[in-house]
């Protein structure tokens, strides 16, 4: 069973995710942050991006640092439950992760279209190919605006 698919229900989650996006730029890290939520609604694990400026590790996206916790922790019939919320859309790495991972439902706000704007990247694609229905559940954009604006701030200045 999943959280119901009412915007509303995923909008404190969403916020949250957007609110570690930039704690992860306070921490020196790219504005990228995710969240894991049980079926009850209960945030069970956060993280941020922690590739750092200049980047050391490429891999370290807030979604894979969350999918490695997240497997470590629980098993893969209390993965199904949860629903992971992300403040942009996962790359294409992230979304081999999430699929491998057990989990079903994904909530995200900034798209890739829109990151690649802001960021100078061509050619990001959507995970929702990677993750199709009925298998998986993707809802975005949610809360796109708000997303954004960490995004523009960060990008701008890194290309400064």
């Amino acid at each position: 069973m999943s959280l119901p698919m009412s915007d509303n229900i995923h909008i404190p989650f969403i916020r949250q995710a957007i609110e570690l996006s930039v704690s992860a730029v306070e921490h020196g890290n790219h504005p990228f942050g995710a969240c894991l939520v049980s079926k009850d609604g209960q945030v069970l694990l956060t993280a941020e991006n922690t590739c750092g400026e200049p980047v050391t590790d490429v891999t370290h996206h807030a979604e894979l640092n969350l999918i490695s916790m997240a497997t470590q922790k629980f098993n893969r019939d209390m993965l199904e439950q949860c629903t992971l919320y992300t403040s942009c859309e996962p790359c294409l790495m992230c979304t081999g992760a999430f699929r491998w991972s057990g989990i079903r439902q994904l909530v995200y706000a900034l798209k890739n279209e829109t990151l690649g704007e802001y960021a100078g990247f061509d050619g990001l694609l959507s995970c929702r190919p990677f993750l199709p229905a009925p298998q998986f559940t993707v809802i975005g954009p949610i809360l796109e605006d708000e997303a954004a604006q960490i995004h523009q701030t960060f990008w701008s200045q890194l290309k400064s």
